[in-house]
């Protein structure tokens, strides 16, 4: 379920054989302890451990629906919106920018290693969480409940720039309509909106970039406290 790991066209072979020399290359720096004897036992050990990468790669993957999110915001204002399409990996309506954002937040992960950081967060987590060792608590719903909220509130922050022209586009259309009722504005807004959101986001790329930076620091954070919660520290 985390970002790179689980895309769909990626073959269930491939994902096995990567579980598997993670598996080997993590073997000689994790302590684990004898295995259970019941089989019982050892079942749900194996099905907690699952659980828990299951909620560590769902809070990464948050950081990426944001920026997905965030492009929809933008589509939504221009007009873009109704180019709906289907997504195979995501298997899901998407929008244009939406899955442009998304897709330049996965380039710029790789760009500044931050698959390297997600091996490095599950190499951690070994060492806060022992094998077995993991406690779901009530603050652990909480906390998935933050980061689920904290994504749509990333998404408005990251769209907010384009968002407010947009808005500032629509009052200045709505003065025009009153004044020139002549003018069909409805039809003339469509084109420029578009064009005025193409055009900004051209301009803040680089900065937008940078914002995507940030937010990879903001997912290590989040993956980090998280594994805290289930130790309860």
């Amino acid at each position: 379920v985390g970002p790179l790991f689980a895309l769909r066209h990626v073959p269930p072979l491939v994902k096995a054989g990567s579980g598997l020399m993670l598996a080997v290359l993590l073997a000689p720096v994790v302590e684990v302890g004898a295995p259970p004897a019941e089989l019982g036992t050892f079942t749900l050990g194996v099905l907690n451990e699952v659980l828990v990468g299951l909620a560590l790669g769902y809070a990464a993957t948050l950081v990426f629906q944001a920026m997905r999110v965030a492009g929809q915001l933008v589509d939504l204002q221009t007009g873009l919106a109704m180019a709906d399409l289907l997504d195979p990996e995501a298997a899901a309506g998407i929008t244009l920018l939406g899955e442009f954002f998304y897709l330049m937040g996965l380039l710029l992960l790789l760009q500044a290693d931050g698959h390297h950081g997600l091996l490095r967060a599950l190499a951690d987590s070994f060492a806060i969480i022992p094998p077995g060792e993991a406690v779901w608590r009530g603050a652990l719903a909480g906390e998935m409940v933050r980061l689920f909220a904290g994504m749509f509130a990333l998404a408005f922050r990251l769209a907010a720039p384009v968002v407010a022209v947009l808005v500032v586009s629509d009052i200045a259309l709505a003065l025009i309509a009153r004044t020139v009722p002549q003018l069909n504005v409805f039809m003339m807004g469509f084109p420029l909106k578009t064009g005025l959101a193409l055009g900004l986001l051209i301009l803040v790329l680089p900065i937008l970039a940078g914002a995507f930076g940030q937010v990879f620091g903001l997912m290590e954070h989040d993956l980090a406290l998280l594994t805290r919660h289930f130790v309860g520290r």
